[in-house]
């Protein structure tokens, strides 16, 4: 399979000031990149973080997993709807969509809730036999989730 893997932009239609900005002070999460590393050499992976280049939605692909913060779930669905509207299968994963999944089902095919390296291996074979499920819930191991919520005296976040 060809497997596209995005970050979306924070600011999609930045000047070249605000680019140039984003670079210089942005940290790049490591996310996509330890998603290809759990992906078999039998497909073909490219990493695309659209705050360093064009998303290129001509590319032909099998599957599009998008990572998604809060900050950037309305680019990601944009993202994610272009793709659907060209047939292609379309996973969201990430902080947003694990707190959202059903909001974020609206603009895919699957959603990872939690952590993906739990859950990707399924989630391509799945793809490959074109039967993806809807939601895809990452499982603690060892009783805990690799990212534990934040816990507090009187509440806590999940």
């Amino acid at each position: 399979m060809k497997i596209l893997l995005v970050m979306p932009s924070i600011k999609s239609r930045a000047s070249l000031y605000e680019r140039l900005l984003m670079k210089l002070t942005m940290w790049s999460s490591l996310t996509l990149q330890q998603i290809a590393a759990l992906t078999d050499d039998k497909h073909e992976v490219t990493i695309v973080d659209e705050n360093y280049e064009k998303i290129k939605y001509d590319g032909n692909y099998d599957l599009v997993a998008i990572s998604a913060f809060t900050c950037i779930a309305p680019r990601a669905y944009e993202i994610a709807d272009e793709f659907r509207q060209r047939g292609i299968k379309v996973v969201l994963g990430g902080y947003h969509p694990t707190a959202l999944p059903v909001e974020a089902k609206q603009h895919a095919d699957s959603v990872i809730i939690g952590e993906a390296e739990g859950v990707w291996q399924r989630v391509l074979k799945d793809a490959e036999n074109n039967k993806l499920k809807a939601f895809y819930k990452s499982e603690p191991v060892d009783g805990k989730l690799i990212i534990s919520p934040v816990k507090n005296n009187n509440f806590s976040l999940v």
